[in-house]
C-alpha cells in the first residue's frame, strides 16, 4: 500500500494535513489506493484532516450555512 520511505510517508502526511499537498498528489505520492487509505494514514500518525482556507468565499458560505442550520437546530426542524 505504501511506496513512500517512512521518513518520506512522514512528511508528505504532514504536508497534506497542513494542505500543502493535494489530495490526489499524496494519495499517488505515498502509493496508496485511495482515500480511506489516506485517511487510515493520517490517523495512525495522529495526523488531522486539512482544513479549509479561510478565503473570504470560505467564510461566506460558513455564514450562509450557520444562518440556515442554527435555527433549525435550535427548534428541532
Amino acid at each position: 500500500m505504501d511506496n513512500a520511505l517512512p521518513q518520506d510517508r512522514v512528511q508528505l502526511l504532514r504536508a497534506y494535513a497542513a494542505g500543502q499537498l493535494g489530495t490526489r498528489s499524496a494519495i499517488e505520492r505515498l502509493g496508496m489506493r485511495d482515500y480511506a487509505d489516506l485517511v487510515i494514514a493520517l490517523a495512525q500518525d495522529d495526523l488531522g484532516l486539512p482544513k479549509p482556507a479561510e478565503t473570504s468565499a470560505h467564510m461566506a458560505h460558513v455564514a450562509r450555512a450557520r444562518a440556515i442550520l442554527q435555527p433549525r437546530l435550535r427548534h428541532g426542524g
